[in-house]
């Protein structure tokens, strides 16, 4: 299916934004298999043959201090420990991929089988700004980066499932993405380690609910930014 068909296919039904996106990066989408992410919710068919290879591990990824990076290795082997099974689970119809580099706590680029690569939002989070990106660095943003890249760093196969929208306004392919190893769904650990909190944008809600009570539990138990920040949104002093 073309990406034009796909976009009208899965256009959006109207709703109130619940908290609108930040990010002003635009993708640079080039491959057919990121649409067929996209199409998943349409077609509901097994995408195996979007299987990536030859990821550039060497590309420059999100920013990672020593501090940021220990914290997320520890954080990672704790998950499975603490959530044995509400995290991890393989989706029945998905889009293989794998993980060029991580851009930021909430954004990643993932190549496909056919070489083409794709900019993907991980849908249901939205995590603090990096320093050193397009808007103003905000609390947590290095560590969220580097959290996310512990989780699914350069050459880690992932499988993508797509919401009904399948990209957003800056063209970036929208997805849910778990760790092809166990089914972690990485959206989901994001927010309940307290990385992120949650973004509802209509159409893409089905998983509305589970995110804010991730984030609700992080922000309970002091976990992460609601720590070291004391809440969301919080800028980095200049």
């Amino acid at each position: 299916m073309r990406r034009h068909a796909v976009r009208h296919a899965m256009r959006p039904q109207g709703g109130d934004v619940h908290r609108s996106p930040k990010r002003r990066r635009r993708g640079d989408p080039r491959t057919g298999c990121g649409a067929a992410v996209g199409a998943v919710v349409v077609a509901a068919g097994l995408l195996g043959g979007c299987w990536g290879g030859g990821a550039d591990s060497g590309a420059p990824g999100a920013d990672s201090p020593s501090a940021g990076v220990v914290l997320a290795e520890l954080n990672v082997a704790a998950i499975r420990d603490r959530h044995p099974t509400s995290l991890f689970g393989i989706p029945p119809a998905a889009a293989r991929a794998e993980i060029r580099r991580v851009l930021d706590g909430d954004t990643v680029e993932a190549v496909f089988a056919d070489g083409g690569s794709e900019i993907i939002r991980l849908i249901g989070i939205d995590t603090p700004e990096k320093p050193g990106g397009h808007l103003p660095a905000e609390c947590f943003g290095a560590e969220a980066g580097a959290f996310t890249a512990a989780l699914v760093p350069p050459g880690t196969p992932v499988l993508l499932t797509g919401g009904s929208e399948p990209r957003d306004v800056y063209d970036r392919l929208l997805a849910y993405v778990h760790r092809a190893s166990d089914g972690l769904l990485v959206n989901m650990a994001i927010a309940r380690e307290g990385y992120a909190e949650a973004l509802s944008i209509p159409p893409n809600t089905d998983y509305a609910t589970q995110f804010a009570a991730a984030v609700d539990a992080a922000r309970a138990e002091n976990l992460g930014l609601w720590a070291a920040c004391g809440g969301a949104d919080t800028p980095l002093p200049e």
